[in-house]
């Protein structure tokens, strides 16, 4: 691995953003989970969040999952190096100031799952809102060497780190924050 984390400044423009958070509201909304299958409950003192699952293959979507290889692929080659092959859905997240939304510090790897053969590999968050229309809700790195970049925060961004990072979105204290989080599956760690 030659990095931590890298980023593809407002690759979405603004109207693709809210164009995706507008298609997203007909989908289901849940509270957002922490665990795996049998174990994943509702854990308000870890995860404060409204997810929106889309699925590969949900036509509306395509843009944003062939952006998404597209980005990862050439992140991948240039920082990353790991083994991905795929990428089965993608989660829109709302973090709203009325309820404090936040997602304490966590990785995103399911190091003990029932999946005989993948893992996730390569995290990806996709920002989609102005930062200009809420408060707080920076996502950090917790673990990592360099601090993440404030232009991270810019609408559109795409970033990518491996997913055994440790990180965290901070409490939005006023509006609402919406990102994408997707997870680039490989063969298992070993």
């Amino acid at each position: 691995m030659k990095g931590e984390w890298c980023y593809f400044k407002s690759f979405f423009d603004k109207n693709t953003c809210e164009k995706i958070i507008s298609d997203a509201q007909i989908l289901p909304v849940q509270n957002a989970l922490v665990g795996l299958g049998n174990t994943e409950t509702v854990d308000v003192q870890s995860r404060r969040s409204k997810i929106r699952f889309i699925s590969e293959g949900d036509w509306r979507f395509q843009y944003v999952f062939d952006a998404l290889w597209k980005n990862a692929i050439k992140a991948n080659d240039d920082f990353f190096g790991v083994h991905i092959t795929r990428l089965n859905f993608i989660q829109l997240a709302e973090y709203d100031a009325s309820y404090q939304g936040e997602y304490k510090d966590h990785h995103d790897v399911f190091w003990l799952n029932d999946d005989l053969q993948y893992h996730r590999k390569l995290s990806a968050i996709i920002q989609l809102s102005d930062p200009n229309s809420y408060e707080g809700g920076d996502f950090v790195m917790t673990d990592a060497k360099y601090p993440i970049d404030r232009e991270v925060k810019e609408q559109g961004t795409f970033a990518f780190f491996p997913s055994m990072m440790r990180h965290r979105a901070n409490p939005v204290t006023q509006g609402t924050r919406y990102s994408i989080a997707a997870w680039f599956e490989g063969p298992k760690w070993r």
